[in-house]
């Protein structure tokens, strides 16, 4: 990132109203900070070997270490308090410091350079098609709310598995675990015991899970956390990594560290501070706190708390050089988009601190389950790419094109309910290539067969629709009507006055037999009233004709028809029908019934046009 671009402004040159930089003036909270992570439920997670071997070579297997970590509340929110969310550091007495990159991969031990944590946009009606693809079940609509899984529902489909299990139950579990991991340790979210879906897909591949920053996603949603923490009016609930954050505190601030810790030198950092929710006597208020971060001296801070590491026992998938750690970028995961500088706080890296930069300006975005973050943020992810070094290309996996939930078993007609859905899904595809074979064959003479059998087929790939419920499968078995009414009736469809276009009877290739007729493109025909003949290009005229001979025919042609009574026998004359007229059929059942509004206009359009009734269907 340049320092010297010109989107580059000091906070010196905002507003006044805006707190400027180095200032010890801090934003007091009411109300101690909740942590949102939850990670009792992990260590009551059962792995068997082979998953305990695919989430160590994922690169998160670190996680897990640090589950059930003692967060201090009362000194997380004093700390918060500190933080200056326009230049992403906490500000003392003379100096600033914040959490790097490389504590992040020392303190958790995770991988921070790769490929940036991002994928397509989720829409909630995803949700379930990418858990029954990636996972093998999807939640109920009680396990499922805002486009979130509940963890409690992870935990008890997949905590377990069974004694025999097979190779996709062990990947459908191991999967599970593992969103339950990086969704409660490093993405926890405003609604607690809620996880997102969306990195399901970066999960898909074991061997390839270590290859994205899981480390910078983790500090990006580290420093969005404290920034609304700050935020006046804020929640009380911290998002982000608390783990990270209250690790980090006892690694630099020895004044805040415990009486008693590990001597563990070995990664995750995390686990030298953790004690399985033991006590550690009495802890300080929030007050006692704001004192102690008030008075912090220079000489207070641990500058270098990893110096008792031995590099070796480094994974490499957690080696990230100086010249990455100490320079400026943005940090990006989804929706989240945050700025790096840890030129501002450049003692914790073993350097001198030079002169403060500005800090450019930025926007945070909310999460927009419609917005594809990947396009948003193609400059700044093609920036970090460049810093890491990443030559990693993840699969590309389209949400849309992935099947529906099918579950094992059989329907009423003995089909399985996944092939009924795979063969939906081979109608779609076709779909889209019937105007390409349209302009192939247009104008081209083919024998009666063909054409007929084209023509039926063109007609039915356009009329399919997928299968119902088993429950309106079972009704039409019994030969009740299956036709889906909407609950609304304002939304209900227009009665239908056309037959049905897949019977072979209505082919004009069956009317004729023994000839060669021209191949008309079936998205260029439709029929007429009677459903029998087929209308070509240039039939529009007769086809408009045929819907004003159905609106001639109602009364308002009848100049007497408002003043006649219904029991007249001049009504009833007109109500009975010409027999040398070819009678259009009405569906009477999908007619939609009005309300008392409509009456007045009933007067007119009604057939009898007095007498007219709120529930008497309205013929047009």
């Amino acid at each position: 990132m340049d320092l010297s671009s010109q989107d580059v402004v000091t906070q010196q040159q905002k507003p006044s109203g805006r707190r400027p930089v180095g200032s010890s003036q801090i934003w007091t909270r009411y109300g101690v900070l909740l942590p949102s992570q939850q990670t009792r439920k992990l260590k009551e997670w059962v792995l068997i070997d082979e998953q305990q071997h695919l989430v160590n070579s994922s690169g998160l297997g670190h996680l897990a270490l640090t589950t059930g970590f003692t967060i201090d509340r009362s000194l997380l929110t004093a700390f918060c308090e500190r933080w200056n969310n326009e230049t992403n550091t906490a500000h003392f007495m003379g100096f600033e410091m914040a959490p790097s990159l490389r504590d992040v991969s020392y303190i958790l031990g995770i991988p921070v350079t790769g490929h940036v944590v991002t994928a397509e946009p989720i829409g909630d009606e995803a949700v379930k098609r990418m858990c029954f693809h990636y996972l093998g079940e999807s939640p109920g609509n009680g396990e499922q709310l805002c486009g979130l899984i509940r963890l409690t529902w992870l935990y008890r489909k997949f905590h377990q598995l069974p004694e025999n299990p097979t190779i996709n139950e062990i990947a459908y579990s191991t999967r599970a675990y593992l969103l339950y991991l990086v969704g409660s340790t490093l993405f926890p979210d405003t609604m607690r015991g809620f996880v997102s879906p969306r990195y399901l897909p970066l999960l898909a591949d074991f061997r390839k899970i270590r290859e994205y920053a899981w480390g910078a996603a983790a500090l990006a949603h580290l420093y969005r956390g404290l920034s609304v923490a700050v935020t006046p009016n804020a929640t009380t609930q911290f998002l982000g990594s608390a783990t990270l954050l209250m690790a980090w505190i006892y690694e630099y601030l020895p004044l805040t560290q415990p009486q008693q810790k590990n001597q563990n030198t070995f990664l995750p950092r995390a686990c030298r501070w953790n004690f399985g929710g033991a006590t550690r006597g009495q802890r300080k208020k929030v007050m006692e706190w704001r004192k102690v971060f008030e008075q912090l001296q220079f000489s207070d801070v641990n500058w270098n708390p990893y110096k008792d590491m031995n590099p070796a026992i480094i994974p490499e998938y957690c080696i990230a050089a100086d010249n990455i750690c100490y320079s400026r970028t943005w940090l990006i995961s989804f929706n989240i988009k945050e700025v790096y500088v840890p030129d501002r706080f450049a003692r914790q890296f073993g350097r001198e601190q030079g002169r403060l930069h500005g800090v450019p300006m930025w926007a945070r975005r909310t999460w927009s389950k419609w917005k594809d973050w990947r396009v948003e943020y193609a400059h700044e992810i093609k920036e970090f790419h460049q810093l890491v070094g990443c030559r990693f290309t993840p699969a590309e996996t389209s949400i849309n094109l992935l099947p529906n939930e099918s579950v094992t078993g059989q329907d009423a007609t003995g089909h399985s309910q996944s092939a009924s859905q795979n063969f939906f899904s081979m109608v779609e595809v076709l779909k889209n290539d019937l105007p390409v074979i349209d302009r192939y064959l247009e104008g081209q003479l083919l024998p009666v067969e063909v054409a007929s059998f084209l023509e039926r087929v063109g007609m039915m790939i356009k009329s399919y629709s997928p299968p119902q419920s088993s429950r309106k499968k079972d009704q039409t078995a019994q030969g009740q009507s299956s036709i889906v009414r909407s609950k609304n009736p304002r939304k209900r469809g227009k009665p239908s006055f056309f037959q049905d276009p897949s019977n072979p009877q209505n082919s004009r290739a069956d009317r004729f037999p023994g000839v060669l007729v021209p191949y008309q493109d079936s998205s260029k025909c439709d029929m007429v009233l009677d459903g029998t003949v087929p209308l070509l290009n240039g039939a529009e005229k007769f086809k408009e004709q045929g819907v004003m001979d159905l609106w001639q025919n109602s009364h308002l042609t009848t100049p007497s028809s408002s003043s006649l009574d219904s029991s007249s026998p001049e009504s009833r004359k007109r109500r009975q029908p010409d027999r040398d007229e070819i009678q259009i059929p009405r569906d009477t059942e999908n007619h939609r019934r009005s309300g008392q509004l409509c009456v007045q206009l009933k007067m007119f359009k009604h057939r009898d046009g007095v007498g007219a009734e709120p529930t008497n269907p309205v013929f047009l």
